[in-house]
């Protein structure tokens, strides 16, 4: 590179760090005042004998409970390692209903004790929390359980921890997930989902740890739920508890932090683009398969047409749910229309061979069965009309009491 344009990009550098420092609105007084100087003095000491001889590869988990007796057997002996998960925020990202899958974005605080962090505030003028590297300290293994995927957004390298006196560690997480989650699919597209996150410590003995978690309560208001879902899916639910995951031989056992999660489909969509269009083109078949004036040929491509219409949306339905053994509401709504239109092809055939027969008759006897033939075809019509009308109002039924 020329040397003159090395000396241009470095004067740049340096007029836009000065423009910087110039609007940016710091009062450097706040950092040189004594206050602070002592604070930062007393930290540094805080920290040297707070880490001196801590050794953050080794638990502080008491691990030495009679395993043969229930939990906290011993009232006046140590208690269990306490791990706590606090859920502040929820954001449903995607559903892709084929793979019963359900993704999801969560920010969660996380809480233990380590009893070898803990300082008398008093000697280190009243400083009661400490930030350090997380990496300073010992950690416990999360793990997610029925979780296909998961991702940590935290900077490895600059993730960081609050310690207060008392010995208690305070982290944050941002993680999405991907969740395994059984869907019902048989009031699709009015169905409601509930899935479940679920953390746990299984390296650790159930009789070792105890697991908490808890639901930030600003966002147990429903109406900040609206900002949880996403254009499809709407969270109406949020709860969380503990499960017990016991295979019988007490020693399997582990705790479950269990959070579960609500969501209900927004079925304007399938409203619009297959309720709607299915209802107008089935009520035009059928009024084109009855029409007085037109042969017996474009009435039948009229119903044929209309079948594959049909045929084609249950195909564009079938990619979008899991294949089980349910049928949904929206599938019964097109093949009940798609009978409707194999009815109406099939008395068309009938009322065709109809004609041939009287067209052997007297002209009296043929006057009398065209004028018997015409009824039929409005009776038809009009029935076949009703039930497409009522097929289309039980559906919409369900979306309003839904």
């Amino acid at each position: 590179m020329h040397p003159l344009r090395v000396m241009s990009n470095s004067s740049n550098i340096r007029s836009t760090l000065n423009a910087l420092y110039i609007t940016t609105p710091v009062d450097f007084r706040t950092y040189a005042s004594p206050a602070v100087n002592q604070f930062l003095k007393n930290q540094k000491k805080l920290a040297n004998d707070l880490f001196d001889g801590y050794d953050a590869t080794i638990a502080p988990i008491y691990s030495q409970f009679d395993l043969s007796k229930p939990v906290d057997y011993d009232l006046m002996g140590p208690k269990r390692f306490n791990y706590s998960i606090f859920l502040y925020f929820l954001k449903i990202v995607e559903v892709i209903e084929p793979e019963e899958k359900v993704s999801v974005i969560l920010e969660i605080a996380e809480t233990w004790y380590d009893a070898r962090l803990t300082w008398d505030p008093t000697l280190y003028n009243d400083i009661r929390i400490l930030y350090v590297r997380q990496e300073r300290v010992w950690s416990p293994t999360i793990s997610s359980f029925k979780i296909n995927d998961m991702t940590d957004f935290r900077d490895q390298d600059f993730r960081m921890v609050g310690v207060d006196y008392r010995g208690h560690i305070n982290s944050t997480v941002s993680l999405k997930m991907s969740l395994n989650c059984p869907l019902d699919v048989t009031k699709f597209p009015f169905d409601s989902q509930t899935c479940v996150i679920q953390f746990s410590l299984p390296l650790f003995a159930f009789k070792f740890t105890q697991l908490f978690n808890q639901i930030y309560h600003g966002i147990l208001d429903k109406t900040v739920w609206k900002d949880m879902g996403n254009s499809e899916w709407d969270l109406v639910n949020l709860t969380n508890r503990i499960d017990i995951l016991s295979y019988g031989d007490g020693f399997g056992d582990f705790q479950l932090a269990t959070f579960e999660i609500k969501i209900r489909r927004n079925p304007m969509y399938y409203l619009y683009m297959i309720v709607l269009p299915s209802f107008i083109i089935n009520t035009l078949s059928i009024i084109g398969v009855f029409m007085r004036k037109s042969d017996r040929m474009s009435k039948l491509n009229v119903g044929l047409t209309n079948i594959m219409t049909m045929t084609f949306i249950l195909g564009v339905m079938a990619d979008k749910i899991p294949k089980t053994g349910s049928i949904p509401l929206l599938g019964i709504h097109i093949v009940v229309n798609l009978f409707i239109t194999v009815a109406a092809i099939g008395i068309t055939v009938l009322i065709g061979k109809f004609k041939k027969s009287v067209s052997k008759k007297s002209v009296m006897s043929q006057k009398m069965e065209r004028t018997l033939e015409d009824w039929i075809d409005i009776i038809c019509m009009v029935v076949l009309e009703a039930a497409i009308f009522a097929n289309f109002f039980v559906i919409i039924g369900f979306w309003i009491w839904s």
